[in-house]
C-alpha cells in the first residue's frame, strides 16, 4: 500500500503536497491567506475556495483551455446555442498585430483572448492611440495568470487581441448576468451593474430569480439595488447555462442584457481565481456552488492518471468516500 493511501500517513502526505504548491505559487498562497486567514488546502480540499485552488493546480482539463480562450469560447457557445446572439466580432489578430484604424471608429471594446479584466473601451471612435498602445504593451508584459495565481488554462491559450462591438444601452444600463452551473444544474445567478468601475455592484439571485443578497459598490445603496428589476432575459440565461454546463463539472456562464436583448458572454472556469469571497448570504445549500459541483466528475478524478498523480487520485477518491462526499459550501 502506498504511503498516500495509509490513513496514518495521509495528513503528512497532504501537508507535503500543500507545501510544494505554496512554494511554487507564492503569490497565490499569500493572496489566499490574506483573504481567508489560512493557507489553501489543495491536497485534500474542504471548501469551495479550496476546490477552486485544486482545480487550478491539479485538474488540468483540456476543455478548460477552450473555455478560457475568449475567441474559442464564442464558437463553443454558438455551436451549442445557435439562436443566442453574441456581440459582433469586428477583428482579431495576434498580440503584436496592429488593429486597423477603421475598426476603432465606433463603439467597441478591445480585449485579449487569454486573460480577464483586460478591456479597453472606445466610444464614438474617441481614444488616445498612445494609451491603447501602452495598454496592449502592458497586457503582453503581464503574461498569463498561470504564473502568478496558478490559473493553468490561461497559460495554454494562444495570445490574441480582438475587437468586439460595444453593446448599446439606450433604454437602460448594461447588465452582466452571471450564472453558476455544473452538470446541467444551476446553483445561483447574479446581476452585475457598473462593471469594472468603483461603483460595481452585485445582486445575487436564486435560479428562480429570488433575491438572496447584494454587494454595493461606491455610492450605491441597497435601496438603489432593490429598485433594479430582474431582467426579462434572466430565465433564458439560466436555461442556457444549464444546457452549456451539461459536460462541465462547474463554471460561471456570463451573459449580457442590453436594450431588451440577451447576448452570450464568456465562460469562466476560475471565477475570482477561486479566492475572492462570494458575498452570498444564504443558508440554503441548494444555492451554493458545491450544490451542483460534483468534483468526482472533474477531469482529473474521472480520468486515469499516470505515475504519482494516479496514486494521489486514488487517495483523494478514497478520502471523498470516507467523507460521504460532503463538501463545505
Amino acid at each position: 500500500m502506498h504511503v498516500f493511501n495509509d490513513l496514518k500517513f495521509r495528513p503528512w502526505a497532504a501537508a507535503l503536497i500543500d507545501t510544494f504548491y505554496a512554494l511554487r505559487f507564492p503569490t497565490l498562497a499569500r493572496r489566499f491567506r490574506r483573504v481567508h486567514g489560512r493557507a489553501p488546502k489543495i491536497a485534500l480540499p474542504e471548501t469551495y475556495y479550496d476546490w477552486m485552488q485544486w482545480r487550478k493546480l491539479v485538474d488540468h482539463n483540456p476543455l478548460f483551455v477552450t473555455l478560457g480562450d475568449k475567441l474559442k469560447a464564442r464558437d463553443y457557445v454558438a455551436q451549442r446555442i445557435p439562436a443566442l446572439m453574441l456581440p459582433r466580432l469586428l477583428w482579431a489578430g495576434d498580440g503584436s498585430a496592429a488593429i486597423p484604424e477603421d475598426v476603432l471608429r465606433s463603439n467597441v471594446v478591445v480585449k485579449t483572448s487569454n486573460g480577464s479584466n483586460r478591456n479597453f473601451f472606445i466610444r464614438d471612435g474617441k481614444y488616445a492611440p498612445d494609451e491603447l498602445s501602452r495598454t496592449l504593451k502592458r497586457w503582453r508584459a503581464e503574461g498569463p495568470y498561470e504564473r502568478r495565481l496558478g490559473e493553468w488554462a490561461y497559460g495554454q491559450i494562444e495570445r490574441r487581441i480582438f475587437v468586439e462591438e460595444l453593446l448599446p444601452c439606450s433604454t437602460g444600463p448594461l447588465i452582466d448576468i452571471a450564472i453558476r452551473a455544473g452538470g446541467g444544474q444551476v446553483a445561483f445567478g447574479s446581476l452585475v451593474l457598473h462593471t469594472k468601475t468603483d461603483r460595481e455592484s452585485t445582486i445575487y439571485l436564486s435560479r428562480e430569480g429570488e433575491r438572496l443578497s447584494v454587494e454595493c459598490g461606491a455610492g450605491i445603496s441597497e435601496a438603489d439595488l432593490d429598485a433594479v428589476p430582474v431582467p426579462e432575459g434572466y430565465a433564458a440565461a439560466v436555461a442556457h447555462a444549464a444546457h452549456l454546463s451539461r459536460n462541465i463539472d462547474y463554471a460561471r456562464f456570463d451573459f449580457l442584457w442590453s436594450d431588451g436583448a440577451l447576448y452570450g458572454g464568456e465562460i469562466t472556469v476560475y471565477p475570482g481565481s477561486g479566492i475572492d469571497l462570494l458575498h452570498l448570504q444564504t443558508h440554503r445549500r441548494e444555492t451554493t456552488p458545491m450544490s451542483v459541483w460534483d468534483v468526482r466528475k472533474s477531469w482529473f478524478l474521472s480520468t486515469p492518471q499516470p505515475g504519482w498523480r494516479g496514486v494521489y487520485r486514488e487517495m483523494l477518491l478514497d478520502e471523498l468516500d470516507r467523507r460521504g462526499w460532503i463538501a463545505v459550501p
